[in-house]
């Protein structure tokens, strides 16, 4: 904005110049007879417009349904195209081994319980002849090497009983580790969609990671837009934002989120748009355009000054305005667009009278005679 008015301010100055350098055509302006020129008034207007922007239709779910166990692909029940359910069998990736491991695991988990559980058995054994043993302390029938022997035993009958637990628990997770595999070897739909794109083929062997299927939703919809900057900093969360499709389709939609990371080669910031789909007479598809009506300034009121009062010189905006009957040249700087007129941001103030016909032919200082506004705007209708 700084460089901008900088910018400005060095035109001023070289008009300041052209227009000292032109004033001795002033004297052979009062001589000659007064130009008719047309004439419109820079008049102050409240910014209800809005520029048009390109957004597009996305989905709020799309996913890469990934094979999460290792083996052959034994049955493909979906083509591209399909319309799935959540939860729906997509696919079965070597069922039948995996149901014959989760098998083998079950079998380990019994053959485990049955170990741990023979372990307990013969501490029990030990465990009553050690008791036995300990009553006969006091007579003579006590055998001091006997008992020794059966506490050693009992220590390591209760180790080996500790290790047959221990045992137990691993096997109990790798029959469940079994159970999740056979489990992934049924390929589900994650959520109601369209399968876009379907990467397997049968009997096709497929590792971990290896996408099956790109499973789209098109119910979850939303528009995600880039807005110019100096636009979106005046969006708001829960603005309503018109939209209207290629087929001239119209409807609402709400700012859901604006972006915080700007897009440093397009100056635009991305803005999401939430909309009910239920208020649209057709089918919106992912990927497709729509038009949205980014409001320039809801509320604010700015001077303009008609289209036809610019002149383009040299890259420069130049202004005719009519003072004491004679034609004043003002460099001005433009905003944007609002129907036929344009935002002045700097070099002219409401009130200020612009020669929009003849204009092309004048020369500061030049007498004119401007025609009534209304004669103006008939001619222009014209």
């Amino acid at each position: 904005m700084l460089n901008s008015k900088n910018l400005f301010n060095k035109i001023i100055k070289v008009f300041f110049i052209l227009i000292v350098c032109t004033s001795f055509y002033k004297k052979h302006a009062f001589s000659q007879g007064a130009a008719s020129v047309e004439v419109d008034e820079v008049i102050l207007e409240t910014l209800n417009q809005s520029i048009p922007v390109i957004g597009r239709i996305i989905s709020l779910k799309e996913a890469k349904v990934p094979a999460v166990v290792v083996g052959k692909v034994d049955k493909v029940l979906v083509e591209a195209g399909d319309k799935v359910k959540k939860g729906q069998v997509l696919a079965l990736i070597d069922i039948e081994r995996y149901k014959w491991l989760a098998e083998i695991a079950s079998a380990n988990v019994s053959a485990a319980r049955a170990e741990l559980k023979s372990s307990k058995a013969e501490t029990n054994v030990n465990l009553l002849e050690l008791n036995r043993m300990e009553n006969l302390k006091t007579s003579s029938a006590f055998n001091v090497a006997k008992y020794e022997k059966l506490q050693s035993l009992q220590n390591s009958l209760l180790a080996k009983e500790e290790i047959s637990e221990a045992k137990l628990q691993s096997i109990i997770q790798e029959e469940k580790l079994a159970g999740l595999n056979l489990k992934r070897a049924t390929v589900k739909a994650p959520f109601d969609g369209i399968i876009e794109h379907k990467m397997i083929e049968l009997g096709e062997a497929v590792g971990l990671s290896f996408t099956l299927f790109n499973l789209v939703s098109e119910t979850l919809l939303e528009i995600e837009a880039d807005v110019p900057s100096n636009r979106a900093r005046i969006l708001e969360q829960n603005n309503t934002i018109k939209v209207s499709t290629t087929d001239n389709i119209a409807f609402s939609s709400i700012v859901r989120a604006i972006g915080v990371r700007e897009n440093s080669n397009s100056r635009t910031i991305p803005i999401h748009l939430k909309f009910d789909s239920s208020d649209i007479s057709r089918k919106l598809f992912v990927g497709e355009n729509v038009n949205i009506s980014i409001p320039i300034g809801p509320g604010l009121q700015a001077p303009t000054v008609h289209k036809d009062a610019i002149l383009k010189r040299e890259g420069m905006s130049l202004v005719y305005i009519v003072k004491e009957e004679t034609a004043q040249i003002k460099p001005v700087r433009l905003g944007d667009g609002v129907g036929n007129r344009f935002i002045v941001l700097e070099g002219l103030e409401v009130g200020d009278i612009a020669v929009v016909k003849g204009n092309e032919r004048l020369r500061p200082g030049q007498k004119v005679a401007p025609l009534p506004k209304n004669n103006g705007n008939k001619s222009e209708e014209e």
